[in-house]
């Protein structure tokens, strides 16, 4: 199955066309008529991650808007690029690696004629569900990263790293790295990884020292809901097991966990439903007996509890496998 998308073109319609069907709807306009203008895009689709290398050949502009619905990391391998996001002005190089972000309208004035960029677009429901979990509780959203990611820096340098692992294989048509059984891993530590490398307002939270220790009572319950996250667990039922009441562990739980026990289990069970997903085979199995093999009960709601945390349907992983 190809999974690398390839395109070229010395039109400038057509090249507005193609990477506003891949990334975003926007406006391109070439800026110099000398060079002229030769596009070319590879991209590969990786579920809540679109990852890809792009040239134009040729000077131009590019006016996205706001991405809404996406944050955007471009990678300069060659040449410069001029910025506006909001109200600040940037020019990033190979070393500077530039953030876009969802609410903020975003403007390049000035791509150079021999720039060449990686550009990696991150669902946005997505990114923020991985900030919930690796917080352990709700964030504020969006992410307000720093525009700039400094790649010559350790953090930037070893996130870096991971990009370059994953874009290895672009010029293939086929790749192990691109199989939807090893792609989910590498998606997940390249968000963690940009999480940690870059500045946000949540950094600091993610790299300080652990919380103390969960009390017995809150680990005794977490681990009767890994050991059988399909059973109707209540929290009654939960307070019941370990001991205390419902006050107690719906405090406990707010304390040391950050969510409910309630979305604690829905959590776990959307993450079993996605492991089967990714292993099952369309032809013989259904989303249905996955979502009521780990609890779900209404098939609607698991869609769209599922689309927030994965960045597609139940359904579209299904059909990837």
């Amino acid at each position: 199955m190809r999974r690398v998308s390839a395109f070229e073109t010395c039109r400038l319609d057509e090249a507005q066309a193609a990477l506003g069907q891949t990334y975003y709807p926007h406006r391109l306009d070439q800026l110099t008529t000398d060079p002229d203008l030769t596009m070319s895009l590879r991209t590969v689709r990786l579920g809540p991650l679109t990852l890809g290398r792009l040239s134009y050949g040729a000077e131009v502009s590019l006016d996205f808007g706001e991405l809404e619905n996406a944050y955007h990391v471009s990678i300069p391998l060659s040449g410069s690029v001029e910025t506006q996001t909001g109200r600040q002005t940037n020019i990033f190089t190979p070393e500077r690696a530039c953030i876009y972000l969802p609410h903020q309208p975003t403007r390049i004035t000035r791509w150079s004629a021999d720039g060449v960029q990686y550009g990696i677009k991150f669902d946005r429901d997505y990114l923020e569900a991985e900030l919930r979990a690796l917080l352990g509780r709700p964030a504020r959203t969006p992410v307000t990263f720093d525009p700039v990611l400094d790649l010559s820096s350790r953090e930037g340098a070893s996130w870096l790293a991971l990009v370059r692992t994953l874009t290895a294989d672009l010029d293939e048509d086929h790749s192990l790295l691109y199989n939807p059984l090893m792609s989910g891993q590498l998606v997940n530590a390249l968000t963690t990884g940009l999480l940690l490398a870059a500045k946000h307002e949540h950094r600091d939270l993610l790299v300080s020292p652990a919380p103390a220790a969960r009390p017995r009572t809150i680990k005794l319950a977490i681990d009767a809901m890994h050991a059988h996250p399909e059973e109707a667990w209540t929290v009654r039922g939960l307070a019941e097991l370990v001991g205390v009441s419902v006050r107690t562990l719906q405090d406990g739980f707010a304390r040391y966990v950050g969510i409910s026990p309630v979305t604690y289990l829905r959590d776990l069970r959307l993450e079993r439903a996605h492991q089967d997903l990714i292993q099952a085979d369309a032809r013989h199995d259904a989303v249905a007996d996955v979502a009521y093999r780990w609890g779900f009960r209404h098939l609607g709601r698991f869609a769209a509890d599922y689309r927030r945390r994965y960045g597609q349907s139940p359904s579209q992983t299904l059909a990837t496998t």
